[in-house]
């Protein structure tokens, strides 16, 4: 009996939830690792081990499909769609946002990432020519309003427009119009190559930037390799394996499977999924509201995930 439409919407719903869990570890893990480790040779470091991660997997793959013809192989014009990819839709997502909040402040980054999916949704209708349907505006609009119920303690003491953050609060901006460029980015290339190629190769041609990059800017950091403590180890294992390993390669699974915009939309579930693995691992408060935001939120993902789905199938 064939797979219905409603579960495998269900499937792609649980691993989106599953997936931003993952990427919100990527807070906490920034925040340890950057005590010790600059924001590009951090970067260098979950691109090198998270596609060491994943390279065994692509091998595999690569095996599997030995005896397919027609598949994509890596000619000049390719290479430099992934040197693109790397340059534009990886380094400055980790970089950027690693170093705007260090000089911003963990809300205002938290507010500004709030842009991922609308900014995503614009590209991917002018890139892809995906339409945005009425389920999908509501979705977003349940997801935001969500998003703002889990963030409205903190809006009393924002200071998003001051002079003082401006510069960080730009990089932040930066940084999400970068991974809104990897997500659409990645849907086209998804067409000609498996999930872990895009994967892999994007890390490779972003390792192959950040390296010389994080050695003129940030070469104390590169140098105090063997003074890394236990702790800065640790985070930049959490940030290759689970956000930039497997939850990437959860997220190129999902965005094979339907349009980048309603992916996209499961992303406001990171402040919840911060909120509670802050309150676990640092001990900050969990409150009712930031509960009830969750919630909202979760709905608007559904929506976009099963709800849209099934209009469509109805539609």
């Amino acid at each position: 009996m064939p797979c219905s439409k409603s579960s495998t919407s269900f499937l792609n719903l649980g691993l989106l939830v599953l997936v931003n869990l993952m990427w919100a570890a990527q807070y906490p893990a920034y925040k340890v690792a950057s005590r010790q480790v600059g924001p590009i040779a951090i970067s260098a470091w979950a691109f090198l081990l998270g596609g060491a991660v994943m390279f065994p997997f692509l091998l595999w793959q690569r095996a599997q499909a030995a005896d397919r013809t027609g598949r994509a192989g890596l000619s000049r014009r390719t290479l430099g769609q992934f040197a693109l990819l790397g340059i534009l839709g990886l380094i400055p997502a980790s970089a950027f946002l690693a170093w705007g909040t260090d000089h911003s402040t963990a809300s205002n980054a938290a507010l500004l990432y709030l842009t991922i999916p609308v900014l995503t949704a614009l590209l991917a209708a002018i890139l892809l020519s995906e339409r945005m349907t009425r389920m999908r505006w509501a979705s977003l609009g349940i997801s935001l309003a969500g998003v703002l119920v889990i963030s409205m303690p903190d809006w009393r003491q924002q200071e998003l427009g001051t002079l003082r953050f401006l510069a960080g609060n730009l990089l932040i901006l930066l940084a999400c119009t970068s991974s809104s460029f990897y997500n659409v980015y990645c849907k086209a290339l998804l067409k000609r190559f498996s999930d872990l190629e895009v994967l892999v190769y994007g890390y490779a041609a972003a390792l192959i930037c950040s390296i010389p990059l994080a050695a003129w800017t940030e070469r104390s950091s590169l140098s105090a390799v063997a003074a890394y403590s236990p702790q800065t180890w640790t985070s930049l294992l959490v940030l290759s394996v689970l956000s930039w390993g497997l939850a990437m390669a959860l997220w190129m699974f999902v965005l094979r499977r339907i349009d980048v915009t309603q992916a996209s939309l499961s992303i406001y579930l990171l402040p919840f999924f911060g909120v509670l693995i802050s309150g676990a691992v640092l001990g900050e408060k969990i409150t009712a509201s930031m509960l009830a935001g969750g919630a909202i939120t979760l709905l608007g993902t559904v929506l976009a995930t099963v709800g849209d789905a099934r209009a469509s199938q109805t539609g």
